[in-house]
């Protein structure tokens, strides 16, 4: 379980969840990233960043290998990511959603709070 708060190219939190979700992942393991805050930009449609890391991409390529994407719907909301703009794969969620799954999990990495 990965809590992702954070802008995708800001910090290199972004980076650091792809690469933890990947080796888990890798090792079998069932993995969910619960997107709150500014993180909902990681799964907006159409990105095009020059250089660094394409989190839509990156991610999506995790999504089709059997990771789970939670986002706040209530981040969505606020900062007005319509369904159009959501990337597939990614469903809006709640927090009290978040805590059922922090309460699931065997381990749980938070990135930007």
């Amino acid at each position: 379980m990965i809590l992702l708060s954070t802008t995708p190219y800001s910090f290199e939190n972004t980076f650091t969840a792809f690469k933890l979700a990947e080796a888990a992942l890798d090792q079998g393991n069932q993995v969910t990233l619960f997107a709150s805050g500014d993180a909902v930009h990681n799964f907006t449609v159409n990105q095009n960043p020059k250089g660094i890391l394409n989190p839509e991409a990156k991610f999506g390529e995790l999504i089709a290998r059997g990771m789970r994407v939670d986002l706040c719907g209530t981040c969505l909301q606020f900062r007005g990511v319509k369904s159009e703009h959501r990337a597939e794969g990614a469903s809006p969620s709640s927090l009290k959603n978040l805590f059922n799954l922090m309460d699931d999990a065997n381990v749980f990495v938070n990135l930007g709070f």
